[in-house]
C-alpha cells in the first residue's frame, strides 16, 4: 500500500512539475515587458475612429460656442464662459491628437524603470531560473506529500500570474485605442473626471510590471543569496528546501496580488487610500522591534525556520 502511495506521489509531481514547464514558458519574456501596442493596425484603425469622432464632437462644440456668443449678444456671462472654456477645448483637442504618442512614451518609459529596477533588459528569465531550479531541488529533499502540495500551489499562483499578464495586455490594448475619446474629456469640466481616470487607469497598468518585477528580484536575490540576505533577517543561512518553497509562494503571491493593489490605487482616486506603503513599512518595523526586545522570541522563530 506504502509502494502504490508513492507511486501516485511520484506521478502528481511529475505531472505537476510539467504543468510548472508550460507555464513558466508562458510567462517568461512577457511578464515584465509592456509590449508598445501603438503600432499595431488594429489599434491604429480604432485610434483612428476614435479621433476622427472626436473632431466631430469638437467641430460641433466650436459651432455651438460660437452661435451662443452671437444668439447672447456678446454679453459680460457669456463672453466669461467662452473665455473659460476655451483653453479646455484647446487643451482636449490637442491631447486627443497626440494620445499615442504619450501612450508609446509612457510604455517606453516603463519598460526601461523596469530594466533599471531589475537587470538590464528586464528579463523574467533569472528569478524565473531561480524559481525552477529550487522547486527541482526540493524534490529530493523534501517529503514526498508535502513536495506535491507546494508544488500544486506554486502552479496555482503561475497560473494566476500568466492570467494576469494576459488580462494586463488586453487592458493596455483597450486604454490605448481608447485614449483620444478620454483624453478630449478634458475640454468640459464635466467630463474632466473621465480624463483623469484615464491617466490613473493607464499608469497603473503601467506600474504593474514595474512592482512586479521589483518583488520578483527581491525573491530573486533571497533564493540566489542566502548567505548575506537570510542571516540578516534573522532566518538560518542553510535554509533547505521546505523554507525556498515557501520563499517561491510568497514572491508569487505577492506577484500576483500586485495588479489588484493597483486597481485599488486607481479606484481610490489616486489619493493613496488603496495602496498605504508607508503604513506596510511601519507595520513591518513594529515586528522587528518587537522581535528584538522580546527576550527569546527571535531564537525561537530561528529553531522554527531550522
Amino acid at each position: 500500500m506504502g509502494f502504490l502511495f508513492d507511486q501516485i506521489l511520484d506521478w502528481l509531481a511529475t505531472a505537476i512539475l510539467a504543468t510548472v514547464d508550460a507555464l513558466f514558458a508562458v510567462i517568461s519574456g512577457a511578464l515584465l515587458v509592456t509590449p508598445n501596442v501603438t503600432g499595431l493596425p488594429q489599434v491604429q484603425a480604432l485610434t483612428g475612429r476614435s479621433v476622427l469622432v472626436v473632431d466631430t464632437v469638437f467641430v460641433l462644440a466650436f459651432v455651438a460656442a460660437g452661435v451662443l456668443t452671437m444668439t447672447a449678444g456678446g454679453g459680460e456671462s457669456s463672453r466669461y464662459t467662452i473665455k473659460d472654456l476655451l483653453p479646455r477645448l484647446i487643451v482636449g483637442f490637442v491631447a486627443a491628437h497626440f494620445s499615442q504618442l504619450w501612450c508609446a512614451t509612457f510604455i517606453d518609459l516603463a519598460n526601461a524603470m523596469t530594466g533599471a529596477l531589475t537587470t538590464p533588459g528586464g528579463d523574467a528569465d533569472g528569478p524565473l531560473r531561480a524559481i525552477r531550479s529550487h522547486i527541482g531541488g526540493g524534490r529530493d529533499k523534501v517529503a514526498a506529500l508535502l513536495f506535491v502540495v507546494c508544488v500544486a500551489i506554486i502552479a496555482v499562483l503561475l497560473a494566476a500570474t500568466a492570467f494576469s499578464v494576459i488580462v494586463r495586455f488586453a487592458v493596455v490594448l483597450v486604454l490605448t485605442a481608447a485614449a483620444p475619446l478620454a483624453l478630449a474629456c478634458h475640454a468640459l469640466p464635466q467630463t474632466d473626471s473621465v480624463a483623469r481616470l484615464w491617466w490613473r487607469s493607464y499608469a497603473g497598468v503601467l506600474a504593474v510590471p514595474v512592482v512586479q518585477g521589483f518583488t520578483l528580484y527581491v525573491g530573486h536575490w533571497m533564493l540566489t543569496d542566502p548567505q548575506h540576505l537570510l542571516p540578516v533577517l534573522g532566518l538560518p543561512v542553510e535554509p533547505g528546501g521546505v523554507l525556498n518553497l515557501f520563499i517561491v509562494m510568497v514572491m508569487l503571491w505577492t506577484t500576483v496580488r500586485v495588479p489588484a493593489l493597483m486597481r485599488r490605487y486607481v479606484a481610490a482616486g489616486g489619493s493613496g487610500r488603496g495602496v498605504n506603503m508607508i503604513g506596510a513599512a511601519a507595520r513591518v518595523l513594529v515586528v522587528q522591534q518587537v522581535t528584538r526586545s522580546v527576550p527569546g522570541l527571535g531564537r525561537g522563530l530561528k529553531a522554527v525556520g531550522r
